[in-house]
């Protein structure tokens, strides 16, 4: 940093007083440090899918216009129509006589030269990508190819144009003989970077000399994947012209580029030597100010590539800055500011950033009662039931000794630290998984499912549960008091063929449900019963239990894997 304004005459009280007041920046300069360091190994978010950096990456590509122009083409005759498309080839392998197979997307129409008839009917435009971009491999390819049939006197798809674009089905009747040309570019990029005031937002204006040669149009090619390519043998090859092409090229954010002051700066009085330097210089310059000394007393620091100073991300424009900083960096208070001279942003602190770090002398602030809300609900760690119950020991005692009425005094319960009760621990062999290493949850008979004995009742209790009338939960039947008083009860035991067949018989209802489909429901339902699945928690581990059990099944059968993943996937929607 460098010292914007010269210090007025201060005391030396007051300058040691102002090194603290700039000192305070310190403290949430660190950090942003710590997280910047942190999100290295652990992003929260790509950089590149942020809004305004697409934004600013659209802004940079290059839009093109073509046209021609009748004082440059006096020799030419029978041009129009005249069709322009941008296209790629689909690869370098090339037959003799034929040129490569071309794949386009857009198909501009030429009817007259541009001193004449509608700037729709004159004009072609396109939008390729910037200048960094058509330097690489894959981008250099990108053609503009120019089709002349001004031999068959009329303009096809003419009833399919919408302004001067024209859809590709139209150009199916377009087969037999032309003339042809292109313009690579990569060699129109070479011309535009020789151009150094594309940059600053002017348009640039090129003249392009194409040998248009005459070629047979292969049809087949246009029904598949609009793609076109052309025949020399079937022509004549003697009658090749040239045209003088105008190409007008600005970058697609020259508009809004202009509505900004800090554009609008004359380079008039710059020499050309130093011009390219001076306008990389200014593009991403920006200027940052940061107040302190209860903002009597600024220091200065200049970015370029409109780079934070904080962490050093490039948000790739002025407007892509100020989300930056208002969204990573709240602890500082921001003000942005542009003219013609310069583009710049003034920091200052927010005065209650550290506010609940300011204690009094003498306190320990590790006894200082502080506030914390968190935003988020933190993700609870899955932990099946037989973690939380591994210290309960089985203990065998004799029958009719006194360990074992002391254990009848407590009604055979357990106590956890949590305070939950537990009669038996025990686990179902039934419903283990096979050939998986995975142990099924724990089925666990909690305190509340226990029986009333005859002999440990009380006889009080006893009396007034003669008393009430019960009744079958499934049944609803009256029940005997000598039912109600039995340690047996299978009311609530399942079947679970039963069960199965209940579930296939409901799923075969189902009419616009697949076999398979059909299938894996009934495979998920059978397993979420026998395995206890009861609540969201249980998901993962089922999912991947089930996947472990049914594994062999669903690699034999790929319908029926699909299905499985499908329903995965909405479980993941439905959290």
């Amino acid at each position: 940093m460098c010292l914007q304004h010269l210090r007025a005459r201060l005391s030396p009280d007051e300058q040691l007083a102002a090194e603290k007041s700039f000192a305070l920046y310190c403290k949430p300069v660190e950090l942003y440090n710590i997280i910047q360091r942190r999100a290295v190994k652990n992003t929260a978010f790509i950089q590149r899918s942020l809004l305004y950096k697409i934004q600013a990456r659209r802004k940079k590509r290059i839009q093109i216009t073509i046209s021609l122009s009748g004082s440059t083409n006096t020799h030419a005759q029978n041009i129009f129509p005249l069709y322009v498309l941008l296209a790629r080839p689909t690869s370098n392998i090339t037959l003799e006589g034929h040129s490569p197979i071309y794949r386009f997307s857009r198909v501009c129409l030429l009817t007259s030269f541009s001193e004449f008839g509608n700037k729709d009917k004159t004009e072609a435009t396109f939008i390729i990508p910037d200048l960094k971009t058509l330097s690489t491999s894959c981008a250099c390819n990108l053609s503009i190819i120019l089709i002349s049939c001004g031999q068959i006197g009329q303009i096809v798809g003419e009833d399919n144009c919408s302004g001067n674009y024209v859809e590709g089905s139209s150009l199916q009747k377009l087969e037999g003989k032309c003339s042809w040309g292109k313009i690579a570019t990569n060699l129109l990029a070479s011309s535009l970077e020789k151009c150094v005031t594309l940059s600053a937002g002017e348009t640039v204006d090129l003249v392009s000399t194409v040998t248009m040669s005459p070629s047979f149009l292969e049809p087949k090619f246009l029904e598949q994947d609009n793609c076109l390519t052309f025949c020399s043998h079937k022509v004549d090859a003697t009658g090749s012209y040239q045209l003088k092409v105008c190409i007008s090229a600005e970058e697609a954010g020259a508009r809004d580029l202009s509505l900004s002051p800090y554009s609008n700066y004359s380079y008039n009085d710059v020499p050309l030597s130093i011009l390219p330097e001076i306008i990389r210089l200014r593009s991403g310059n920006v200027i940052f100010n940061y107040k302190y000394y209860n903002n009597t007393m600024q220091k200065t620091e200049v970015t370029e590539d409109f780079s934070c100073p904080f962490c050093l991300v490039r948000c790739g424009s002025f407007k892509g800055l100020g989300c930056h900083l208002n969204s990573s960096h709240d602890l500082f208070h921001f003000e942005f500011w542009v003219s013609e001279e310069c583009q710049a942003v003034n920091v200052s602190l927010k005065a209650d950033a550290w506010k609940t770090e300011l204690l009094a002398e003498g306190v320990d602030p590790r006894h200082q009662t502080f506030s914390y809300r968190s935003r988020f609900k933190k993700r609870r760690r899955l932990v099946t039931k037989a973690e939380k119950f591994r210290h309960v020991r089985s203990h065998f005692m004799e029958p009719g000794s006194h360990e074992d009425a002391h254990a009848g005094s407590e009604d055979d319960y357990v106590q956890r630290e949590n305070g939950l009760s537990v009669a038996d621990a025990s686990v179902d062999p039934s419903h283990a998984v096979h050939g998986s290493n995975l142990s099924p949850p724990t089925v666990l008979q909690f305190g509340k499912s226990r029986k009333l004995s005859v002999e440990r009742s009380d006889p009080r209790n006893r009396q007034l549960l003669q008393k009430r009338q019960f009744f079958h939960s499934h049944r609803a039947q009256p029940m005997a008091m000598e039912q109600v008083f039995s340690d047996h009860d299978s009311e609530d035991e399942v079947d679970d063929d039963i069960a199965d067949f209940e579930d296939r018989r409901m799923l075969d209802d189902f009419v616009d449900v697949t076999k398979d489909e059909k299938l894996i429901m009934h495979m998920w339902n059978s397993f979420v019963r026998k395995q206890r699945v009861l609540a969201d928690g249980h998901i993962p581990w089922a999912c991947e239990a089930f996947s472990r059990c049914h594994g062999q099944q669903l690699v034999q059968n790929p319908a029926l894997l699909w299905g499985w993943r499908f329903f995965m996937i909405k479980l993941w929607n439905h959290s």
